[in-house]
């Protein structure tokens, strides 16, 4: 796949050259991120191996400015991790047959942030889905703006208001404006004291009528 957006990107697949870019392009945008949870050069190239259609690279010129990464995997009701998920960032969980593209990451980098690039990547993954008769998406959103309030409440409060519309997060509405649904958070989903070791659990389905919460 390979397309012009915005009138000047190229969103692709990426390919094995891009690796290297996309690994030092998380590290910049998840910089509090643990560090095996980092999508590593050589876990990228596996990631192209196992599931192509649902890896997307934007680049400008040359260089990768936005990176994304999926598999496709059933809604869990229980409680499960970012590692948990993708069998430590390998993807030896992802099921073809599976009824949804789960979203492990999307990374913009910081000086195209605020673009619509993000928005472009969810666009072309709930194209993925369609093309493979999928029910859409889920991903699970880091709520990064739990940091300025920490002394004020705690990670479980934030995450109620959130779901609830009363606070805005910087990047789990952005989310919600692109067309997700919230769900429930995912309490120590993962290791990153800026977001509370959470994150919330959403979908953006195809079908309207498809509804995994009360909040739909």
């Amino acid at each position: 796949m390979k397309k012009i957006i915005l009138g000047k990107y190229t969103l692709q697949t990426p390919t094995l050259e891009h690796a290297k870019q996309q690994a030092e392009l998380q590290a910049i945008v998840f910089p509090t991120l643990s560090w095996e949870e980092l999508i590593t050069e050589e876990k990228y190239k596996k990631h192209l191996e196992i599931f192509p259609e649902g890896q997307f690279v934007v680049l400008d010129g040359d260089r990768v400015v936005a990176s994304c990464t999926t598999l496709r995997q059933n809604y869990h009701k229980e409680h499960h991790t970012f590692l948990e998920i993708s069998d430590n960032l390998w993807l030896g969980t992802h099921d073809p047959n599976a009824d949804w593209i789960y979203g492990l990451d999307v990374s913009v980098h910081p000086n195209y942030q605020g673009r619509g690039i993000g928005r472009e990547i969810y666009n072309a993954r709930q194209d993925v889905a369609r093309k493979l008769g999928c029910k859409g998406q889920m991903t699970a959103g880091m709520p990064i703006g739990f940091e300025r309030v920490k002394n004020q409440m705690t990670i479980a409060e934030y995450c109620d208001k959130l779901i609830k519309g009363e606070i805005i997060d910087p990047t789990v509405t952005a989310q919600t404006k692109c067309g997700f649904i919230l769900v429930k958070p995912l309490f120590d989903y993962l290791d990153d004291p800026r977001s509370g070791n959470c994150s919330v659990l959403m979908y953006w389905p195809l079908d309207s009528k498809t509804k995994l919460s009360e909040n739909h």
